[in-house]
């Protein structure tokens, strides 16, 4: 095959998958459109990109025509370049290939034809995956691989702060990020050193709502620049989540229920989004109902809780695997019916459909034997697996062509009733 990489996730993950590629026997090429892609990368192949994005279509088409190229690679299939290199690969009959952290992890990354949610050709029907799944072995979800946490900050800041830095180099470059890096890592800092104490306050909330027998729901956070929350929800950012959850449990939810939410644990503190639920909830009168934590034991919270709010979290999927409902405001792979709660917000407060475990399993095994790979992006060993894993999937055919995947993205036209963009298709 001819392999043409395109921008990478901030570790060696790209540069070690097309070294093995190339090992193999394949052509692999990289397009370099930053600094960051560059420190990453640094191997043969490499072209470089400084055109403008509304540039960057027509310069592509032409390269993958002069190339030959049968595959692109790329991290993060809603980055605008990635977006625009779909549209080449349709009409150019290549197979793009995105990959993403792990709908499973940790210790997994996603692996998927062209996109994830809106975009993934992941099945959408629950008869379809309990009949692939039936005779699927259990995964090993025992974790394997391990980094420390410096390790993960600093190659993230040297990426995108080496964008920035550097710009010149690559002078058009469009990044994707909300905020100027510098002022986003310097944010970090007053929640770092507040962390052990949230951790306390956090644990010290959820043993309440544990021992007391007031019935309690949990509603996830993500990161606001999160592409999960830009593009595949009709959001477009957390507060219109916060302000629908809130009153819709006010309007809706048992008189002795209460709510907890709880912050992702890499958000960047530049908005204070304790103050604004807290600020939202007396607004409603629910000043005694509503908690707001930072950290805590997420697997304990999730198994005492009657139901689980996510948009399009991974943590819904691992509250379906300790037998929490799950309702998704936004689109999810793993938002199927029969699965999750179907019905709208407001009657999940009384009535949350309760997962099968039978059910969740199937789900699981399915998703580890089809668009899961074992390993991770930073320790040695994680990325030698995930390496090898995605290296079966590309010459097995088993990105385009697994048991039970779907034609066309299944979750599309709910994307559109949503008014969520759908390109490329």
């Amino acid at each position: 095959m001819k392999v043409l990489f395109l921008q990478g996730h901030p570790s060696f993950f790209s540069r070690d998958l097309g070294q093995e590629l190339a090992r193999r026997g394949h052509t692999v090429r990289h397009v370099t459109l930053n600094v960051g892609d560059w420190l990453f990368w640094r191997g043969a192949g490499a072209i470089c990109y400084r055109g403008s994005l509304q540039d960057w279509e027509a310069w592509l088409d032409r390269l993958v025509v002069t190339e030959a190229i049968d595959l692109l690679v790329y991290f993060a299939d809603r980055h605008p370049y990635h977006v625009v290199a779909q549209r080449v690969a349709r009409r150019r009959g290549i197979t793009p290939l995105s990959y993403e952290l792990g709908y499973l992890r940790p210790d997994w990354i996603t692996v998927e034809l062209g996109g994830q949610s809106v975009h993934s050709h992941f099945p959408d029907r629950l008869e379809v995956i309990r009949a692939h799944a039936a005779t699927l072995p259990t995964p090993d979800m025992r974790p394997r691989y391990s980094h420390p946490y410096w390790q993960e900050a600093l190659a993230e800041v040297a990426y995108h702060l080496g964008n920035a830095i550097f710009r010149p180099f690559f002078p058009h470059f469009v990044s994707d990020r909300a905020h100027h890096p510098i002022v986003e890592y310097l944010s970090y800092i007053p929640r770092n050193l507040r962390a052990a104490r949230n951790a306390r306050h956090a644990n010290a909330v959820i043993r309440e709502r544990l021992v007391e027998a007031d019935p309690f729901f949990v509603l996830a956070l993500q990161m606001e620049d999160d592409y999960q929350i830009r593009a595949n929800s009709r959001y477009g950012g957390l507060r219109p989540v916060l302000q629908e959850v809130i009153a819709s449990f006010a309007a809706d939810a048992p008189g002795n229920s209460h709510l907890v939410v709880k912050l992702h644990p890499m958000d960047n503190g530049l908005t204070d989004w304790r103050a604004v639920t807290l600020s939202l909830a007396a607004k409603a009168g629910l000043a005694d109902r509503v908690d707001f934590i930072d950290g805590g034991d997420l697997r304990a919270l999730l198994g005492g809780a009657m139901g689980c709010i996510v948009v399009n979290s991974t943590v819904g999927l691992h509250a379906l695997q300790v037998g929490c409902p799950v309702k998704c405001l936004g689109i999810a792979t793993y938002d199927i019916p029969g699965v999750t709660h179907q019905g709208p917000l407001e009657g999940f407060w009384s009535t949350p459909n309760r997962p099968d475990p039978a059910d969740v399993a199937c789900l699981v095994r399915f998703l580890a034997a089809t668009i899961q790979v074992r390993g991770d992006f930073y320790s040695p060993q994680g990325r030698a697996s995930a390496v090898a894993g995605t290296v079966a999937l590309i010459e097995s055919g088993a990105v385009t062509n697994y048991p039970g995947q779907e034609g066309l993205p299944p979750r599309v036209a709910e994307a559109r009733r949503h008014g969520v963009s759908v390109d490329p298709w």
